[in-house]
């Protein structure tokens, strides 16, 4: 008979302590809470990985303590260091009591998430995860701190900013709570076969007016959208998005040698592009001169 499987999403744990939501990704959120002394008991454990880290020391001036108690055995703290993290796996169940008030951010991670980073590192089995209980890490708490600040902000590169730093903290938590087997080769499971890579081009060659969907793109191979991007960049040197915008620069520059009657913003539409600008300003990227001056010229 089959382990029950965890029903809990992290979000549903103490919810009046959420302070606020932010969506990273589909597979990935952060959760800012501000905990009163409390009790928790997860039988099946959560649907999600959760990496949490305090903002500081507890609010109390009174002696503080908390007992958690999992498969790895009874863990009891007199004092809550400053800037400690806490990784817990998806499924894992425990029992947490705490006596104190605390502030901290916590990040989600789908299990499909870290097993396409895992998978991408070369990990033998990214399923075996253990716990991290406390521990003074600041390079997780660093780059767990740095993507709550990318997630409230609408700086430039925002959705880039965040997709790398959550690379980051995927490789450093499979780095910490596991080592990669002797001799494993990087990314072997991460390729992809040259079949399902020319049938995914020719679907953007076929569509390029289209806005694809990644996660529309990523079922061409049976991977998750987080999963594909790397095996598709792993393939072609380039990510989904940025292939396809190649691909219609590379028809654009056909259509204005083979249509001249059409104008530059007809093109544009024809395309898919936002607008003619929109147009203009990637074939000038790529091509490294004006679509008016690239006809002219030829």
């Amino acid at each position: 008979m089959s382990p029950p499987q965890p029903q809990t999403s992290a979000r549903q744990v103490d919810p009046e302590s959420i302070r606020s939501r932010h969506t990273v990704t589909p597979q990935a959120e952060l959760l800012v809470r501000k905990r009163p002394p409390g009790h928790v008991t997860l039988t099946h454990g959560q649907r999600e990985h959760v990496l949490y880290a305090s903002f500081g020391r507890p609010f109390e001036d009174a002696p503080t303590r908390s007992v958690l108690t999992t498969e790895f055995g009874r863990r009891e703290w007199q004092s809550c260091p400053a800037g400690h993290v806490t990784f817990v796996p998806a499924g894992l169940a425990m029992d947490w009591m705490w006596n104190y008030t605390s502030e901290s951010v916590h990040l989600t991670l789908s299990p499909e998430l870290l097993d396409g980073i895992a998978a991408e590192a070369g990990l033998h089995d990214p399923t075996a995860l253990k716990p991290l209980l406390r521990v003074v890490d600041p390079t997780l708490a660093g780059l767990l701190h740095r993507l709550r600040d990318e997630a409230v902000s609408d700086a430039l590169g925002k959705d880039l900013m965040t997709s790398s730093l959550l690379t980051m903290i995927g490789t450093q938590l499979l780095r910490t709570t596991q080592s990669p087997p002797t001799g494993a080769s990087p990314n072997a499971e991460s390729r992809a076969s040259d079949v399902d890579m020319q049938r995914c081009i020719t679907l953007m060659r076929d569509r390029l007016s289209d806005n694809i969907s990644l996660t529309e793109l990523a079922e061409t191979f049976g991977l998750s959208p987080f999963h594909f991007s790397r095996v598709f960049k792993l393939a072609t040197g380039y990510p989904p998005h940025e292939f396809q915008l190649r691909l219609r620069i590379e028809k654009a520059r056909d259509l204005l040698l083979a249509r001249p009657r059409k104008t530059v913003a007809e093109i544009a539409v024809t395309l898919g592009f936002a607008d003619e600008s929109h147009f203009r300003r990637h074939f000038r990227r790529l091509v490294g001169t004006t679509p008016g001056r690239f006809r002219a010229q030829q």
